[in-house]
């Protein structure tokens, strides 16, 4: 701003002795006659055009100066704009990009959204015909009451019960815990549903049974599957069970005044082609409460620490405290008390028991 007043002041002063040059050149032809008036008019001519340059020639160059600032001014103004019309154009083009993939993913979105739904709706149907195989008939006679509980870790699971009547007052009982969980769990138990009321059908004892079943599913499932299993021979009017335990939990009987757990059998079902099992007999009495249960129940946990369980322990002791009710009160009191440990969460495996109790 200060060199802009500077150059017009020059401007000003240099049209002024511009002026005074033309009157003076004007004077001196006039007077050219007269050589005294000619001389000093000369002289002052060249007083006043000399100074004319000087200050003509500065406020060019002042001027020249501004000129140069400005137009680096603008260029720089101009480069900017510039840039930020670059940056302008490639955010307009982001957005485009942007807006073209989330059109892509929405898309995507939407398909697993309707993939997701049918699945949901495939494993609801899975879940009725998986609740359709487990026979949750309760048995109820004048030798028996009974009650059971299944609760798989996922829509559908691998755990899985059954039995089959061998006659009126006796029944053949399965319970078994595939490896995993979900779809490919739920499979090896349809499997083993129809192998187990296939080869009841020439039933011979629990420990052949166990034997058939074995050698069958290790020709059949694939070699990363296994289960551990118990099958039972449950006679109500002679009061006897013969069982035998593949690896299992063990069978549970709680009397009077001991609670008695029974786990004679031999290795996990898959695995081992001809392996041996062995079996035992169990006589009940009047009052007996025997269960049958997967490892669902008592490793269940309220937190990550793999000791803090509900364990055998907890089951026993309050089966052992509420014996006296019949078998249907008494599993909701199991129940009650396993989901009041899990804070009511759901269990981190599935979880199955069958329960028993002598009249």
């Amino acid at each position: 701003m200060k060199a802009e007043k500077i150059s017009a002041i020059l401007k000003f002063i240099s049209i002024v002795f511009f002026a005074l040059f033309i009157l003076l050149m004007i004077f001196s032809i006039v007077s050219y006659t007269n050589k005294k008036i000619f001389i000093t008019l000369l002289t002052l001519f060249l007083l006043f055009i000399i100074p004319f340059f000087i200050f003509y020639k500065y406020s060019v160059k002042i001027y020249s100066k501004n000129s140069y600032k400005k137009i680096k001014e603008n260029k720089e103004k101009l480069n900017h704009i510039s840039l930020n019309y670059s940056i302008l154009k490639d955010y307009q083009k982001a957005i485009l990009e942007l807006k073209e993939k989330n059109t892509y993913i929405l898309g995507g979105f939407d398909v697993i959204y309707s993939l997701n739904k049918n699945y949901k709706k495939d494993m609801k149907r899975a879940r009725k015909i998986q609740e359709a195989m487990i026979n949750k008939k309760i048995l109820k006679n004048k030798f028996i009451s009974s009650a059971c509980f299944y609760e798989p870790f996922e829509i559908i699971g691998g755990d899985f019960f059954d039995y089959v009547y061998i006659n009126e007052n006796r029944i053949l009982f399965i319970m078994s815990d595939v490896s995993g969980h979900g779809v490919e769990a739920a499979i090896v138990t349809s499997m083993l549903k129809t192998t187990f009321r296939n080869l009841s059908n020439s039933f011979n004892s629990v420990s052949s049974l166990l034997f058939e079943i074995n050698n069958y599913l290790v020709d059949t499932l694939p070699a990363d599957f296994y289960l551990t299993m118990i099958i039972a021979d449950i006679d109500f009017e002679s009061k006897k069970i013969n069982y035998s335990n593949a690896s299992h939990t063990p069978l549970l009987l709680i009397k009077d005044k001991e609670i008695i757990e029974y786990s004679k059998g031999g290795t996990i079902v898959g695995l081992f082609k001809n392996a041996f099992y062995e079996e035992d007999v169990i006589e009940l009495n009047n009052g007996d409460i025997f269960l049958f249960f997967t490892d669902g129940i008592i490793e269940a946990s309220q937190s990550k620490n793999k000791y803090d369980i509900y364990g055998i322990n907890k089951l026993k002791k309050i089966i052992s405290a509420n014996k006296n009710l019949d078998a249907d009160a008494l599993m909701t009191i199991i129940k009650n008390d396993f989901y009041e440990y899990l804070s009511y969460r759901s269990p981190d495996d599935d979880c199955s028991m069958f329960l028993f109790k002598v009249k």
